[in-house]
């Protein structure tokens, strides 16, 4: 397997301002709530250091020198890790600042979600497969039960505890294809721009069950607060 594992970049995207978890966000950006006394992008971090990675570029925006600060002071003798900081702007701006130090295949992954996946085995079958591009995605169980009912006459007719809901949910963690950096810079968006590489048939999905956290709101956060594991 590691013969076919050339090295690659990863962009972790950290830039957002999370205002759906305010107040905790209000002076810190959400990637640098702590989780288990450490903050959580620091998790993502050494997960992916364990790779032959040749560089992570955080791209950073809201409250940057936050960011500086907790590079400093958990990596700050690794030279793989760089900061750009892009501003108040859309992710497709961030991966645009950061397209111009793209070597390699590469991973954009968001700062907000950790998957308890063998980074190295998805690396191996994108590859092996010379996808153009992968994203990880997961089935996802609702927390709350649903209720089936006529429209008709209003009468309910079943109760569904906790149901899968049929489509996949999307948990970042793509690859591409080096060549595909050239074509971030005509897109004025990052979902513009995935949906053009999945309309032109070069997209493909990994569906895993390996658990996973990420968190959108005050609720969530004290969850993963109780549950996270790496």
């Amino acid at each position: 397997m590691n013969k076919i594992n050339k090295k690659i970049d990863v962009i972790l995207l950290c830039g957002g301002k999370g205002q759906r978890l305010r107040p905790h966000t209000k002076n810190i950006p959400k990637p640098l709530l702590l989780v288990n006394k450490k903050p959580f992008l620091y998790y993502m971090i050494k997960k992916f250091l364990k790779l032959n990675v040749n560089q992570i570029i955080l791209a950073a925006g809201y409250k940057s020198n936050k960011v500086s600060l907790f590079v400093k002071k958990y990596f700050n003798n690794n030279k793989k890790i760089k900061i750009i900081d892009s501003g108040n702007v859309d992710i497709i701006k961030r991966i645009k600042d950061c397209s111009i130090y793209i070597n390699n295949d590469f991973f954009i992954c968001y700062g907000d979600t950790y998957v308890n996946l063998n980074l190295k085995k998805y690396i191996y079958d994108f590859k092996k497969n010379n996808y153009m591009a992968c994203v990880l995605a997961t089935y996802y169980r609702l927390k709350y039960g649903t209720i089936t009912f006529s429209n008709r006459t209003k009468l309910v007719k079943n109760f569904n505890e906790k149901p899968i809901i049929p489509e996949p949910i999307n948990l970042g963690y793509f690859l591409l294809k080096k060549d595909l950096i050239k074509i971030v810079s005509t897109h004025s968006s990052w979902l513009s721009f995935v949906k053009n590489i999945a309309k032109s048939k070069k997209l493909k999905i990994k569906i895993t069950d390996r658990k996973y956290f990420s968190f959108d709101s005050p609720r969530e956060y004290h969850e993963v607060k109780t549950k996270f594991i790496n």
